[in-house]
């Protein structure tokens, strides 16, 4: 079902223009990706009404909560229930850490209720709570701007490229924290990026944006087999496998998750059995044998199919089907003839266990 469903019309005065429709999912996390200018932030902004309806004559925003916007009506944001989180944080530079998250309860919406323990453990503030915002880093600044957000119990949460000024660090801790919300919680979240490696961490659903219009809408598993959009993005990017886990080995520091028939082992995780792991793979850690190594320090190996390769500047890049999924492998295009890849041969890709970043949180 859709949470909503939109046309937007805006002029371009001050804003980038936008003309397209849109249509979000009433669950998970909708990713709206795109090259810089392409409209994402415009998007965001009139989804929250932060664009004056003279700017954006002939939009209509239905949602499952009601009409917001449309030529006889223009619900101000304060009334829509959104949670917005930016580049810059916007904190309240007069109130500390603990303050700023109560004012937002204060005024709080009707989406899901976060407790201040809970908030504090997801984003780790514990020691930041009698802080100002002028004694946070731009990293802690933006785990409260997330944690107040959250306070406020919004019904949904527009985020506008928040990882865009934090390390890399402090981007996998506040992607695992989105994660934890994502899937305890159901908060519905449109997420804004040109960041391919953190679409693919979170998202289930991928609105492309180009020149003001959304050019494609698909899952993250269709686009993930779509060889000639995964070739466009950044080597470091990657792919993401679902997997479930099937037990825990303590005595090795490791996890087992199953991936269709197979199994991979992984760093140990505080999960219970059953427990949804997205797997990050990148390409540069999958190397690839024609038959299984039986004697290795690498644990996981993987049958899969060639689904497409392409050979370029003695470089091979190969898209593998393993059990309904795909990542990527990139290999020299020396190895590709020994091996004799092609098309539908079927291959098994070697694995590091601890190469495989689970976008969780680790045990401990």
């Amino acid at each position: 079902m859709s949470l909503i469903r939109a046309q937007f019309l805006i002029q371009g005065l001050g804003q980038v223009r936008l003309e397209t429709e849109f249509e979000m999912a009433d669950q998970g996390v909708t990713a709206l990706f795109g090259p810089s200018g392409a409209g994402k932030s415009t998007l965001l902004q009139a989804l929250a009404g932060l664009i004056p309806p003279v700017e954006s004559a002939g939009t209509h925003i239905a949602t499952s909560y009601g009409v917001w916007q449309d030529p006889t009506q223009f619900i101000k944001p304060e009334r829509r229930g959104i949670g917005m989180v930016f580049q810059k944080q916007l904190l309240f530079p007069h109130l500390t850490v603990a303050e700023n998250i109560q004012y937002a309860r204060n005024r709080r919406h009707d989406g899901p209720r976060f407790d201040d323990s809970t908030l504090i453990e997801i984003f780790e503030l514990s020691h930041l709570m009698d802080r100002s915002p002028d004694q946070l880093s731009g990293g802690e600044a933006q785990r409260v701007a997330l944690a107040r957000t959250l306070a406020n119990a919004p019904k949904l949460l527009l985020l506008d490229e928040p990882l865009a000024a934090v390390d890399r660090g402090t981007r996998a801790n506040i992607l695992n924290a989105l994660t934890q919300i994502k899937s305890e919680y159901a908060l519905p979240m449109l997420y804004v990026s040109h960041q391919w490696d953190e679409v693919i961490q979170l998202a289930d659903h991928i609105q492309i944006i180009e020149n003001g219009r959304i050019k494609r809408s698909e899952t993250l598993t269709t686009l993930s087999a779509d060889f000639d959009f995964v070739a466009q993005q950044e080597e470091s990017a990657g792919a993401v496998l679902m997997t479930q886990v099937v037990k825990h080995h303590p005595e090795d520091a490791l996890t087992e998750v199953e991936l269709g028939r197979q199994t991979v082992l992984i760093p140990l995780l505080d999960m219970p059995t059953g427990a949804t792991v997205r797997l990050l793979v990148h390409r540069q850690d999958v190397s690839l044998v024609k038959t299984p190594v039986l004697h290795s320090s690498i644990l996981n190996t993987l049958a899969c199919e060639v689904a497409e390769l392409h050979v370029e500047q003695g470089a091979c890049l190969l898209l593998l089907r393993c059990e309904k999924q795909y990542f990527t492998a990139k290999i020299t295009a020396r190895s590709q003839r020994i091996l004799g890849l092609k098309p539908d041969q079927t291959i098994y890709a070697q694995i590091k266990a601890t190469a495989l970043a689970p976008l969780v949180r680790h045990h401990g």
